[in-house]
C-alpha cells in the first residue's frame, strides 16, 4: 500500500448545511418566480426591437436550457404546455422555438463581487456522440475526436471564471486559454491574487505572464525541466522547484488547492450531466458543452443569484 505523505484530511463539512444546500439546488428546477415579470421582461426585451417582437421572456428560455440537460427539445415543450394548462405560465412555446433560443442564449459566468479572486486552470475531454453523418464526415477519419473543455475557477470559492470548448486538436493551448482567461477577468476589473496549474503549465510565456501581473504561481515544475540562468521569471521558479523538492514546495504554495478548482468541478458537471452531447452540428455540440458547465455555475450558486 503506498505511504500517504502530508497533513491527514479531516472533513470539517457542516453536513447539516451541505445536504441543504442540495435540497435547495433541486428548488432551482422549479422556481417560477420570474413569471410575475413576465410581461415587464417581455416589454423591456422588444424595446427598440427591429422586425417579429419577443413572445417569450429570456427568463423562461434560460430554465428551459436548464431542464434540457435532461430532457429533450420536444419533451420541453411538453413541459411548458403542462405549466401553461395549469396557469403556472402565460403560453407555451413549441420545440423548435425553444431549440432556437436555447442555442442564442449568450452564455456569461456571473463573477464574484469581491475585487479580487484566485484561478485556477484545466482541461477535460467530453464524449462527441449522437453527432450524425457531418461529424462522421468531417471528423471520422480513424479514432473519433473529443471535445476539449478548458475551465479557471476559483480554488478558494471553487467559482467557475471561465469555460473555452474546442475540438481536440483545435483551439488555443491550455497556457493560452489561461491567459485568455486571465485577461478578460482584469477587463472586468478582477485582481487576479494567484494562479494554480499543473505541468502542462510549465511555459516561459506564462510565468512572464504571471510575474508581469504581480499573480503568484503555484504551477508544477516539469520534471525533466533545466535552469538556463536567463534571469527569467521560469528559470526562478525552476530554482525554486527543485531547491525545495515537490513535497515542500506543493505544501508551501498550497498546490493540492487546485484539484478543487478544476477537478472538482469536471466531476461534479459530469456526474450530475453526463459528458455525452446530444447535438448533431459541430457548434451546437461545443455550445452543448459549454453549457453544461454553466447551469452547473447557476446551480451551484442558487439562491444567491
Amino acid at each position: 500500500m503506498m505511504e500517504r505523505w502530508g497533513d491527514e484530511f479531516i472533513d470539517n463539512r457542516n453536513w447539516s448545511e451541505y445536504n441543504e444546500k442540495l435540497v435547495v439546488r433541486g428548488e432551482f428546477l422549479l422556481d417560477m418566480e420570474w413569471v410575475k415579470s413576465w410581461d415587464k421582461e417581455l416589454e423591456k426585451m422588444n424595446e427598440g426591437k427591429m422586425g417579429a417582437p419577443f413572445e417569450y421572456p429570456e427568463s423562461l428560455i434560460k430554465l428551459q436550457a436548464v431542464w434540457h440537460q435532461w430532457i429533450d427539445y420536444r419533451g420541453l415543450e411538453g413541459v411548458t404546455r403542462k405549466l401553461a394548462n395549469h396557469d403556472l405560465v402565460p403560453k407555451c412555446n413549441d420545440f423548435s422555438t425553444i431549440n432556437r433560443r436555447v442555442n442564442e442564449i449568450e452564455i456569461d459566468f456571473k463573477l464574484p463581487e469581491s475585487g479580487s479572486v484566485c484561478a485556477s486552470t484545466d482541461g477535460s475531454g467530453m464524449k462527441m456522440s449522437n453527432g450524425g453523418e457531418y461529424r462522421e464526415r468531417k471528423y471520422g477519419k480513424g479514432r473519433k475526436k473529443y471535445i476539449k473543455v478548458t475551465i479557471t475557477a476559483d480554488p478558494k470559492k471553487r467559482k467557475l471564471l471561465g469555460c473555452d470548448v474546442s475540438i481536440e486538436g483545435e483551439g488555443d493551448s491550455e497556457p493560452d486559454v489561461a491567459k485568455k482567461h486571465m485577461e478578460e477577468l482584469k477587463r472586468k476589473g478582477k485582481k487576479i491574487r494567484k494562479f494554480w496549474g499543473d505541468g502542462a503549465f510549465d511555459s516561459k510565456d506564462l510565468f512572464d505572464f504571471l510575474e508581469r501581473n504581480e499573480i503568484k504561481s503555484a504551477v508544477k515544475i516539469r520534471d525533466n525541466s533545466t535552469i538556463k540562468n536567463d534571469g527569467s521569471a521560469r528559470d526562478k521558479e525552476v530554482i525554486d522547484y527543485k531547491k525545495k523538492g515537490y513535497k515542500k514546495w506543493a505544501k508551501e504554495r498550497e498546490y493540492g488547492l487546485r484539484w478543487i478548482g478544476t477537478e472538482g468541478i469536471f466531476s461534479a458537471v459530469k456526474r450530475k450531466f453526463g459528458e455525452n452531447v446530444r447535438a448533431t452540428k459541430i457548434e451546437n455540440m461545443m455550445k452543448e458543452v459549454k453549457m453544461k458547465f454553466w447551469v452547473y455555475d447557476l446551480m451551484s450558486d442558487y439562491p444567491f443569484l
